[in-house]
């Protein structure tokens, strides 16, 4: 076991966004007037930033903007190294999205047509349907990939690690869910009493994962995504495409969600040892936290010790803490110690003491759970589905990214939701990329915009098509210099408006630009 720290590793988040579109102020508006779901998608993509004409959109922050299947708005951060950018790009395409929706709502309100839109960063709707929120971190191909030899077995160790790490990291990070009438065997009088411990459970995603790895993403939903797409060299790198997180609103439990992961796999990759924490059964564990308020469900190791999911999680936590004094303070937790070494055990307390109030400010499963506490006291007359419905709204309100109607903004402002990064910090990120690739592709795109080029990029390639030339590659995702992709951005800032023959021409105006 090494106890020196592992190099820099880059790490993004992906955010699928439900989707409403309900009747504003006054309005005569009946359902048949408004636009159904894909139709709303479209008009508030219709406010898309200045100089794009698709519904993919790479912009100059690093990020990528775009529409996914079932008409879900999805944001996906840039490349970071540290907790902090994260949570800042996340919140800034978070933000972009919610301006898109307000401009999408008042041109129809200029057509006669009184809506609000509603973005949910939630995991569920009222159909049963799920969408995620994936992480993805670049890890090293020797720990995930399975070889002849020796290592081979380690890679499968190092997965089942993770996927038990994974399976019980609810009781940390989870965004929580009121359970329609309580968890199964609790009586009608419970439930009708606004019994919250009958109610609650942890995690809205467990109920709808299915395998601990998949290569699909939507008909067998797993832990870890397993397809190879390294957006990287792959000779070198994989992404660890983790797709069973719980959509968070507060800042801190966003922050410690990858602080935990990103220290873990910096342990493990310095050879630290869990293999005594590996479940028998990871899938019945996070299924069963779904409908546990506390965390104390049975976490049964491969060994056969009888622990609880919270059980596990101490131990990863205190053995990460002193995998963490041995190695010093990475880099990417830099700004956000505390989050490792205040805010998760306080979190472990809070689970043990069944009191939320040490965290009910910043995790978002004791915040909810805080509300919706309130809420029954404030009506106690409320029973059944009436006390159901009400939970519900304030599930969806918590959730809800329009400044009108979204908890949200109301709680950090009362002090009841606290922050990881400073406003500035947010808005900072919805123009500026991190110090990675993105930096790169964010200036080239940036510049392709500002004189109307029509252009192309992925993660990991950039390409002007308005005068054609070769993609420029970028196989490392830490790199922040590049001649190739210098010298053609440079290019680009330099073209004149005869060399660029369009591809298409009714995009002129402000909306030119491929994504």
């Amino acid at each position: 076991m090494s106890t020196s720290a592992p190099g820099p590793r880059v790490t993004g988040l992906e955010t699928e966004f439900g989707l409403l579109c309900a009747p504003a102020g006054p309005s005569e508006a009946t359902k048949s007037d408004l636009p159904d779901v894909e139709r709303a998608a479209a008009l508030i993509f219709r406010h898309r930033p200045v100089g794009y004409r698709s519904t993919n959109l790479f912009l100059p922050n690093g990020g990528r903007l775009y529409l996914d299947i079932g008409a879900h708005p999805e944001y996906a951060t840039a490349e970071c190294v540290s907790v902090r950018d994260l949570v800042a790009q996340d919140q800034a395409g978070r933000a972009i999205l919610a301006d898109m929706a307000t401009r999408a709502a008042a041109g129809l309100s200029q057509e006669g047509t009184a809506v609000r839109f509603h973005l949910l960063a939630n995991n569920t709707d009222s159909a049963g349907h799920t969408y995620g929120c994936h992480e993805s971190y670049s890890v090293p191909r020797s720990l995930l990939d399975a070889t002849n030899d020796a290592s081979g077995a380690s890679s499968e160790t190092t997965m089942a690690v993770l996927t038990s790490f994974l399976a019980t990291r609810p009781v940390l990070v989870g965004s929580g869910r009121p359970l329609a009438g309580g968890p199964a065997g609790s009586s009608e009088d419970s439930r009708g009493a606004g019994d919250e411990e009958a109610a609650w459970g942890l995690s809205p995603r467990a109920p709808h994962l299915q395998a601990l790895t998949s290569a699909d993403t939507t008909g067998q939903r797993a832990l870890v995504n397993t397809r190879d797409e390294p957006h990287a060299d792959a000779t070198r790198l994989r992404r660890l495409h983790v797709t069973c997180a719980d959509t968070t609103m507060a800042e801190p439990t966003t922050g410690l969600r990858s602080a935990v992961t990103l220290l873990l796999l910096d342990a493990l990759e310095a050879g630290w040892d869990f293999t005594d924490l590996i479940l028998a059964d990871p899938l019945a564990t996070l299924s069963a936290l779904g409908e546990s308020p506390w965390g104390d469900v049975p976490a049964i190791t491969v060994d056969g010790r009888r622990l609880s999911a919270v059980d596990i999680q101490e131990a990863f936590l205190e053995r990460m803490t002193s995998y963490l004094g041995d190695a010093g303070v990475p880099d990417f937790l830099r700004g956000a110690e505390h989050l490792l070494e205040d805010l998760a055990p306080r979190v472990i307390s809070a689970l043990r003491r069944h009191d939320t109030g040490p965290i009910d400010t910043e995790i978002d499963w004791a915040i909810k759970r805080r509300l919706m506490s309130a809420q029954r006291e404030r009506h106690p007359q409320l029973s059944g589905d009436a006390l159901g419905a009400l939970r519900s709204r304030v599930d969806l309100a918590y959730h809800d990214l329009n400044a009108e109607t979204g908890l949200g903004p109301r709680l950090v402002t009362q002090g009841a939701m606290a922050r990881l990064c400073e406003p500035e910090e947010i808005e900072r990120a919805r123009h500026t990329p991190p110090a990675t690739r993105a930096a790169l592709r964010g200036a080239f795109v940036a510049a392709c915009l500002e004189v109307g080029a029509d252009f192309s990029v992925t993660w990991e390639s950039l390409r002007l098509d308005s005068p054609p030339t070769a993609p420029v590659d970028l196989p490392d995702p830490l790199a922040t210099v590049s001649d190739a992709a210098e010298s053609l951005t440079q290019r680009v800032r330099c073209l004149r408006p005869e060399e660029m023959h369009r591809i298409d021409l009714v995009g002129r105006g402000g909306l030119g630009a491929p994504g």
